[in-house]
This record gives C-alpha cells, sequence and structure tokens, in this order.
C-alpha cells in the first residue's frame, strides 16, 4: 500500500494570506508541522512504504527537513507538481505514482479516529471522481475509488487552525507531540530555559530551545515554537508564537498569532507588523556611536596590550595552547584588528553576524552547546548595552586564566565568526 498528500491552492488562501512565506503543509500544529503529523500516522499503518508528498507551494528547505523516509522507515517522495483539479488530473500529471491500493489525503485534513487504523472502517464508493475534488481521505483499490467516512479535523481558515493547535495540546490523541518531557500539561523540548520569578499556567508547550526571562508568564495555553526568547515581564494568553520569534518586554498577547514581527489578532482576522524597536532605537546616532566607542576602546586596548602576549604565544606554538586563556587568546586576538577598523564587531551581535570576536556566552566555560550559543546570541542582540559588552570581554578572558587545559567541543564554532575557524 502507498500513500499521497495532495497539498493544492484549493481552501489554501487564508494560510498564504496569514503566512506568505510558508507551505500549508508544514503550518505547525502543536509544535509539529502538518506534514510531520501525517507521515507519523501513515508510519502506523500496515505495508505502506511509499508516500509521495505532492505538495502546490513546495520549498526545497522541506525535503532537506523530511530526508527520504529513513526515521519512518519509508521512502517519501516530493515531485515538483502544478495544481490539479481532481485524483484523476493528479495520477495523470504524476505516472510515478501507482494507481492501485493507494491512499490519497487531499487538502489540510487530520483523522479524528481513536487508532489510525480504524479510516478504513467505513467506506462509500464514488462512482465517477469529483472536479473539483472535496478534501477529505480516499482509497484507490481494485480500480475503484472510495472515499473514507471516519471524522476528519479540516483546517480551512485562521480560525480552525488556531483552535485546532490547543485541542491536540490538551487531548492529542493518536498523534504525538514533540515534547522532550510530558508531564501534567507541560511540554517541554530540549534547551528549554526558564528563569525564576515566572509563572506557567497548564497547558503549555515549548518546543527546542526555548528562554524565557525573569518575570514571564504563560497563562491559559499557550504553544511556543523553535528557537523563541521571551522576554523580561512578557505576558501572553492563549496565544501560539511560531519558530524564530522574539517577544519584547512587558508586552501583552492574548489570542494571537506571533509569527516573527507578524501579530495575528485570530477573533478579528486581523493582523500588523510590529517594528522591532530594539532596531528603531539602534538606528540613532547616540545609540550606535555609544556602543561602537565601547567596542572600539576595548579592541584597542586588547590590541595594544595583548601584542606581547599573542607574540609569546605564537612563539611558544602548541605548548601555549595546551592552556585554554592562550588557545583562546590566540583565536580572539587577530579579531580585534577588523573590529577597530569598523569591519566587524567585539561582541556577535546577533545569529546572522559573520565576523566578530566573542560571542556573549563565552564568559560561560560550561555552556558550550551551539543551540545554547545561539539563543544567547539573540537574547544579546536584543539586550545590547555598554555593561553587557564589558562583561563578556572581561568575564570570557579572566576565566580562562584558571582553566589549565584547552576545552574544545565538536559542537563549538570557533571564536571569531567564520574566518576564525
Amino acid at each position: 500500500m502507498n500513500a499521497c498528500f495532495y497539498i493544492g491552492p484549493e481552501d489554501n488562501e487564508w494560510c498564504l494570506k496569514y503566512f506568505p512565506r510558508r507551505s500549508p503543509c508544514e503550518l505547525p500544529i502543536a509544535g509539529k508541522s502538518w506534514v510531520r503529523h501525517a507521515v507519523d500516522q501513515c508510519s502506523c499503518l500496515e505495508a505502506l512504504s511509499d508516500i509521495f508528498i505532492v505538495d502546490c507551494y513546495r520549498r526545497d528547505e522541506l525535503a532537506a527537513r523530511l530526508g527520504q523516509g529513513g526515521y519512518w522507515s519509508l521512502r517519501l517522495h516530493l515531485p515538483e507538481t502544478r495544481p490539479c483539479g481532481s485524483i484523476r488530473q493528479l495520477l495523470e500529471a504524476h505516472p510515478e505514482i501507482p494507481a492501485d491500493d493507494l491512499m490519497i489525503v487531499w487538502g489540510l485534513v487530520m483523522p479524528d479516529v481513536p487508532d489510525i487504523r480504524q479510516i478504513f472502517s467505513e467506506l462509500r464508493e464514488v462512482e465517477s471522481m469529483p472536479e473539483p475534488q472535496p478534501p477529505g481521505i480516499w482509497l484507490l483499490r481494485g480500480g475503484k475509488l472510495y472515499e473514507c467516512l471516519c471524522p476528519l479535523m479540516r483546517i480551512d481558515s485562521l480560525r480552525a487552525y488556531f483552535d485546532l493547535n490547543f485541542r491536540l495540546l490538551e487531548k492529542p490523541g493518536i498523534y504525538n507531540l514533540p515534547g522532550y518531557s510530558n508531564k501534567e500539561g507541560c511540554v517541554f523540548g530540549t534547551n528549554v530555559i526558564i528563569l525564576p520569578g515566572g509563572k506557567l499556567e497548564k497547558p503549555v508547550l515549548l518546543s527546542d530551545h526555548v528562554r524565557l526571562e525573569r518575570g514571564v508568564e504563560l497563562n491559559r495555553q499557550v504553544i511556543a515554537g523553535k528557537y523563541v526568547l521571551i522576554n523580561e515581564n512578557a505576558v501572553l494568553e492563549h496565544s501560539v508564537i511560531m519558530d524564530f520569534t522574539y517577544i519584547g518586554k512587558f508586552m501583552f498577547f492574548k489570542d494571537k498569532i506571533i509569527d516573527g514581527s507578524r501579530v495575528i489578532d485570530v477573533p478579528t482576522g486581523e493582523f500588523v507588523e510590529l517594528e522591532d524597536e530594539f532596531l528603531t532605537a539602534s538606528s540613532r546616532p547616540r545609540e550606535v556611536s555609544r556602543f561602537s566607542l565601547t567596542e572600539f576602546i576595548l579592541a584597542v586596548f586588547i590590541a595594544v596590550a595583548g601584542a606581547p602576549l599573542y607574540l609569546g604565544a605564537r612563539l611558544f606554538g602548541r605548548k601555549a595552547e595546551k592552556l585554554e586563556f592562550f588557545r583562546y587568546f590566540l583565536l580572539i586576538y587577530p579579531k580585534c584588528w577588523p573590529v577597530i577598523t569598523g569591519r566587524a564587531h567585539l561582541v556577535r551581535y546577533g545569529s546572522s553576524d559573520p565576523v566578530y570576536a566573542f560571542r556573549f556566552s563565552d564568559q560561560w566555560l560550561l555552556h558550550r552547546t551551539e543551540a545554547l550559543r545561539n539563543m544567547d546570541d539573540m537574547y544579546f542582540y536584543y539586550n545590547r548595552s555598554v555593561f553587557n559588552i564589558l562583561t563578556t570581554v572581561f568575564n570570557s578572558l579572566l576565566r580562562r586564566l584558571f582553566v589549565l587545559s584547552p576545552i574544545v567541543s565538536s559542537s563549538e564554532s570557533a571564536p571569531g565568526g567564520e574566518s576564525g575557524k
């Protein structure tokens, strides 16, 4: 038996309106994309070998994220396609899809059954293929087309999508939520950091690499995607936060979907693009000169005062590199010159900064995983200050004075950006 998912423009105009940069099949639902939920459930069916994901909005990154299906012990195929009005047109456009013993998931639907095998418990034979094909689950077997009459959860509007997130959060049923730990209504991924002084009201789902600063409150159903940073004293209630999103200090959101800078009010269907207040502030000459001057002075100090140390470490070569301070300093010192000439930041300014000398997390010797280092870069980006620049530089150097062996991690990128590796 094989399966085919078709995702076309029918009933998906709402998705393109609110999430123009996403394929509908990659919409996250309770922390996992629709297509992953679908493949997960298909993998539970007996004798299933191949799945064809026919996505009219196909992004090249989707194939890289899903792979070839080895994780599920299946074979995944993502052919390029064009919109098709019916199953007949779909099979004519894609002769590589077997036309017999084929389950077809047409549109963004999810079975609402206690066991995925029950989707075939009630079938209705269809004499002719309807055009346009309505959303649903269909079965081609023995040259005949059958409609699966099992209950379905349809994702055909913003409201339906929003409500489905919390339905699965509270009662996932056959759907597996992507939590590293799941206990008493709290689903947590890996590398979740929660600082003191906050409040979490169940149920809540925090995906991988989420950081909650001091005083953050998550009230009555909140779902946060991957690489989310919620700054101090922010309050969220009954809201969904998409991947790679930052929530500023003292912000309050209720009944919202926050996707980067886009805030969608679900009850009204309206949305706005919020300017990043920090970026607006950083464009002022006074703010930029203060940070730049601090980094310039520190870079000059390291370049001048550290010249004898650098030359001495170079002279002793590998013997000096056996000590963590000298190993680290040999990487840092050359990066001070681009800072002096204005071509680099002394402390990495966000995860997209390619050339730098220090990273905000360098001041913690045990803070070595790349995922956490990237989260700290994000925190520094939104909380840049003279104090944070000073503490990063001095703590990064002073703490290594007392380490007698080099600290090297395979997951760690070398200080100083790409050219420092």
